[in-house]
């Protein structure tokens, strides 16, 4: 940790600087850690649905010829209710803090985890799915909102490839979770009893990232009173007025094909090995997901390490603007070429996994870096809902629509719709200009 002097007045206070990155004003060492501590279980909720549920769908049942379609619809369940409630999430933080939407979202997430493989029905999958999606409308707009809220504008991208990097490492969280069936049945469990415990486990996360948002984020400032006499209609408005900004434009739209790659990512790369698996290698579901799905899954992984951290030294060596046109250009050549792949578990998909990690993970960088540096800080919680708005609709597109494409023509189809989506970014990034950082609201302070 170093202690640095602004260089046009040595009469100001120093910034405070750990792992790199200029804290702002009141944000110590520890809620720094405390809130990487958090992004790691927030972001191994990101993936968890997806690559245990293809398996719980087999266990209870669900024929195979339905459950693409099935799998499009929960998610699509979730990403509406998430559209829904993004917004007024991030109004209700910038009213009454990050912290205690934090907590309310890990803890509603954790109940929805718990609950859902005790459904009995599919009306059962779709109300558990309703509950997660309410917790995690909480989760991911904070999961923003605090590392721009936390870090200067000078070192944002860096803070924020910091966080991709902590993200990435949470994706190796469902990999894990995803080979405890298996381990578990081994030790004499039924697939039944196997899939319960391995979704206990999970929800167990959510529990431990509630105290950690309890006990180590920084606490509501008293300057934040101010919001209160807002009305969360007007706050709701100002969030969407905020995208007259070409830049908070782009980042709206980057919000959608990054959040949409990684869905399609997710849902679709595991369900197309597992059901290679039960049907060309003759593999049992919880086989297919720990030989097949596992590998390949964390070939992504690897690849988003690697990604992060170039993706956020990059966004403070370039304009955010021109960081999103890379991504986006990268990431539409990648998912692109998903389109000549006849074989999932064919041993050369590893490279190129690994590369679509780099390209997922750079797109969520860079739009994330985008509009930390665009929002307006005393409304930054409600601009970044409405980031999450947009992103949710990237999900949905890429589940409910990626699980028609992929039911209806060839697993790949989800893939060539996002590298599309990302070629029209890319193209729409060159048309907008680099500008200087948002004027604040004065007297305001968001924490």
């Amino acid at each position: 940790m170093t202690r640095s002097a602004d260089s046009d007045s040595a009469s100001r206070p120093t910034t405070l600087r750990f792992l790199g990155i200029d804290l702002s004003d009141g944000i110590r060492r520890r809620h720094l850690l405390a809130y990487l501590l958090l992004a790691l279980v927030s972001s191994s909720y990101a993936g968890t649905l997806a690559i245990l549920q293809p398996a719980l769908l087999q266990v209870i049942g669900i024929p195979a010829v339905e459950q693409a379609t099935l799998t499009g619809y929960l998610s699509a369940l979730q990403e509406v209710v998430m559209i829904l409630l993004m917004g007024p999430a991030g109004a209700l933080a910038d009213r009454y803090g990050r912290r205690p939407v934090y907590i309310f979202g890990m803890l509603v997430t954790a109940t929805g985890f718990a609950l859902y493989p005790r459904a009995d029905a599919i009306a059962e999958l779709l109300l558990y799915r309703v509950v997660i999606a309410v917790g995690g409308a909480a989760i991911i707009g904070m999961m923003v909102t605090v590392i721009a809220d936390y870090t200067r504008d000078r070192t944002r991208g860096r803070a924020n490839g910091l966080q991709g990097l902590v993200a990435t490492l949470g994706a190796f969280v469902p990999p894990a979770l995803a080979s405890l069936p298996q381990a578990l049945v081994a030790a004499g469990a039924s697939e039944l009893e196997a899939q319960r415990m391995t979704f206990n486990t999970a929800a167990g996360l959510g529990l431990i990232g509630a105290l950690i948002a309890w006990r180590g984020l920084a606490p509501r400032a008293a300057t934040l009173v101010d919001n209160l006499r807002i009305p969360l209609r007007q706050m709701l408005r100002e969030g969407m007025a905020a995208a007259r900004d070409p830049g908070v434009a782009l980042a709206y739209g980057a919000a959608f094909i990054s959040r949409g790659d990684l869905a399609v990512t997710s849902a679709f790369v595991s369900l197309w090995l597992v059901q290679v698996g039960v049907a060309d290698h003759g593999l049992s579901p919880s086989a297919a997901m720990y030989e097949l799905a596992v590998p390949r899954v964390l070939a992504v992984v690897s690849g988003a390490l690697l990604g992060a951290l170039l993706m956020g030294f990059l966004s403070d060596r370039i304009s955010r603007v021109r960081a999103v046109t890379a991504a986006s250009g990268l990431a539409a050549v990648v998912y692109l070429a998903i389109l000549c792949v006849d074989d999932p578990s064919a041993p050369w998909m590893m490279g190129l996994l690994f590369v679509m990690g780099i390209a997922e993970i750079s797109a969520f960088v860079s739009s994330q870096a985008l509009v930390g540096e665009r929002a307006p800080a005393a409304r930054r919680g409600t601009v970044i809902g409405f980031f999450g708005v947009a992103g949710a609709l990237g999900i949905l597109v890429g589940t409910a629509g990626g699980g028609w494409l992929f039911a209806t023509f060839m697993p790949s189809a989800p893939f060539a719709l996002f590298g599309l989506f990302n070629a029209l970014v890319c193209l729409w990034s060159l048309q907008v200009q680099p500008a200087s950082t948002p004027t604040p609201i004065a007297g305001v302070n968001p924490l």
